[in-house]
């Protein structure tokens, strides 16, 4: 191509020594750095300073990358393996014993680590998507004794996943999530629930399942805007309607000033680790930061 000849005017630009070295090791990089970001997750397998453990893990990423170039994938471009084995046949029968059970041992230790590293993997995953059931198929509404200064909490799955958490930390009177929840039925059980509850702070979210109707929206803004504090928190889902689902919902709750929105969809963002691997629900570590965002601006 044009752009990498010494006479282009990137040619300059592409022959600065860090990007010759990074150019020199990006297949490796690119092998490595699965397997290394799978099993060294922030909040989840380490702990510490976000930018400490992403600069930790591309450190790791680049070593991995010039220990593979200078060892492997030079020596075999070299020819070292061709002459290896052209080379066998001139060796001493123990000297074949021996180096055979050299690469055989070498084998193994490899298997063995990407093993481990994958059933880890699978566990993980395994254990993640047992929390997460665990939170989703307990009973679909729970209404504790009333408490004069307990929340009203209802939404979708969501919701249902992080219950545990807030009600750890604040009384709840009344809680009321189903999975799959759209605006038309949240508006309807909010409705039905609001004689429980009385003069309590609302939580709950909004635009995860589906394209949000503006007079829905409007509707329930308008049934709970005599509430002490309202929480509403947007969505993350990468869904076609999550971008114009949070314009609406930033838009009307502009409207009321007891309202308080809570852009998770910018919280989130940039943070895998925070989500199952639909995308949508949330780990043990999503949840604790969602559940201290909604606490943050709770009275």
């Amino acid at each position: 191509m044009s752009i990498v000849h010494p006479a282009s005017r990137f040619a300059p630009i592409l022959q600065n020594p860090i990007l010759v070295w990074i150019g020199q090791r990006s297949y490796a990089m690119y092998l490595w750095h699965w397997i290394i970001f799978q099993v060294t997750r922030p909040s989840v397998d380490l702990a510490g300073q976000m930018w400490a453990l992403y600069a930790l893990r591309i450190l790791i990423v680049f070593a991995l990358a010039d220990i593979s170039l200078r060892y492997v994938e030079q020596p075999i471009r070299r020819g070292a393996l061709k002459l290896w084995l052209k080379g066998l046949k001139y060796r001493t029968k123990k000297e074949r014993s021996q180096q055979t059970r050299t690469f055989a041992a070498i084998f193994v230790v490899v298997l063995a680590l990407a093993t481990v590293v994958s059933v880890r993997a699978v566990s993980i995953g395994n254990e993640q998507r047992a929390v997460i059931e665990e939170a989703l198929t307990a009973p679909e509404v729970s209404i504790s004794a009333p408490a004069s200064d307990g929340l009203w909490v209802t939404g979708d799955s969501v919701i249902l996943g992080i219950r545990a958490s807030i009600a750890a930390q604040k009384p709840i009177s009344v809680m009321n999530a189903r999975i799959g929840r759209q605006a038309p039925e949240l508006l309807e059980v909010m409705t039905r629930d609001k004689a429980e509850i009385g003069n309590s702070p609302v939580v709950f979210n909004l635009g995860n399942n589906g394209v949000l109707n503006r007079s829905d929206v409007q509707a329930i803004f308008e049934l709970v805007k005599d509430q002490p504090q309202v929480i509403v928190v947007n969505t993350a889902v990468s869904r076609p309607w999550r971008d114009g689902n949070n314009a609406l919902v930033t838009e009307i709750a502009q409207q009321y000033s007891t309202v308080t929105l809570i852009d998770w969809n910018t919280i989130s963002m940039g943070h895998p680790e925070y989500f199952a691997p639909d995308g949508i629900h949330l780990v043990p570590t999503g949840v604790a930061v969602y559940v201290g965002e909604i606490l943050k601006y709770l009275k």
